[in-house]
């Protein structure tokens, strides 16, 4: 072959390279561009963060009665020193969502409160999300409708979005709107799921609370956009008056952290409150602050439930890869072991 066909076919072959659709060069497992922005734009490789608040439990009841939730605890990561801000349910769904109880411990009284929330941080930095009510009968709704409640439904106590109706509308959704999302693999950078008042144990037990969150969870851990996701599993309260570093408070809690960003065993060993977990949300998506108790020099994000350094701009790690400075990364989809046994 000539010298001039050969670099002919190179030329050519180059530029079909160049062409050829980014799926086709990504590798095994590209993601789909209707999912997220790059994760240049995220702090962490986390893109996804989903919390599941439980309801009424401490911490000890629901490793002896909650078989798979003993599983998460110990497969993944925890906070085996986690309480709740104080009684009754209301106070915690809003220090969970904004950073403070806004002085409605003692009450579950629906009322309307000017107080900016994560939904806000979200928004400023163009970030989907929304909030996934179990049983509600339409989006924003306000009214009771059994087992569907109000009180855990936190982001329609929030002032500026539930008297924007199409805003509300749009992002305080019935759970069906989460299954819709799964579905089409474009769930939100931010979820809060709150079951109904029979799953989430309120009105029945830990037990069939565990089994229920056995039943929904298991088969998203295979969905492909939870190689780059977090599921914090809590609860609201507890039933003792116990708080963090000895003050009284609404308990200690279950808090478990589910990635394949996590060490099994993994745990944080501080005192941490529902805050906590809202500046860790902050940290995990490059939010900033809301100014409140959310500070965090206060109640600092818990990084070392996680596997990666808080670095900015980090890339990706490969999910398959079995190395890291924090321990093995999960392979997305595959149990990592007694997950659904519990301790040996």
């Amino acid at each position: 072959m000539g010298r001039g066909v050969g670099l002919g076919v190179l030329v050519a072959l180059v530029g079909l390279l160049v062409a050829l659709p980014a799926a086709t060069v990504a590798g095994p497992h590209p993601v789909p561009p209707t999912q997220v922005s790059p994760y240049t734009a995220f702090p962490t490789p986390i893109q996804h963060v989903v919390v599941v608040y439980l309801e009424n439990a401490e911490a000890s009841t629901v490793l002896a009665s909650g078989l798979f939730e003993e599983g998460l605890y110990d497969s993944y990561a925890h906070a085996p020193n986690a309480f709740s801000i104080c009684h009754p349910s209301e106070p915690n769904y809003l220090a969970g969502t904004s950073g403070s109880p806004h002085g409605r411990c003692g009450t579950d009284a629906y009322t309307q409160i000017s107080a900016t929330n994560i939904g806000d941080l979200l928004e400023t930095k163009n970030r989907s999300w929304a909030g996934y009510m179990e049983s509600m009968p339409s989006p924003c709704d306000l009214s009771n409708a059994y087992p569907y409640a109000v009180k855990h439904n936190p982001f329609v106590f929030y002032r500026d979005i539930v008297t924007n109706s199409s805003r509300c509308r749009s992002h305080d959704l019935p759970l069906s709107s989460w299954n819709a999302s799964v579905a089409k693999g474009t769930i939100p950078s931010y979820s809060f799921i709150t079951p109904n008042l029979r799953h989430d144990g309120h009105d029945t037990s830990v037990a069939f609370a565990d089994r229920w969150l056995k039943g929904w969870l298991t088969p998203l851990l295979s969905s492909r956009w939870y190689a780059h996701t977090v599921f914090f599993v809590t609860y609201d309260e507890g039933t003792s008056n116990r708080g963090a570093n000895g003050t009284t408070g609404g308990g200690h809690i279950y808090l478990a952290t589910v990635s394949p960003f996590t060490s099994v065993g993994a745990s944080v060993r501080t005192n941490v409150t529902l805050v906590n977990l809202l500046t860790t949300t902050e940290w995990l998506l490059g939010l900033g602050q809301l100014g409140r108790s959310d500070n965090w020099s206060a109640h600092p994000p818990m990084t070392a439930l996680f596997d990666f350094p808080p670095t900015a701009g980090a890339s990706p790690p490969n999910p398959l890869a079995l190395s890291s400075a924090g321990g093995l990364w999960a392979v997305p989809g595959v149990p990592r072991g007694p997950e659904l046994q519990g301790r040996a």
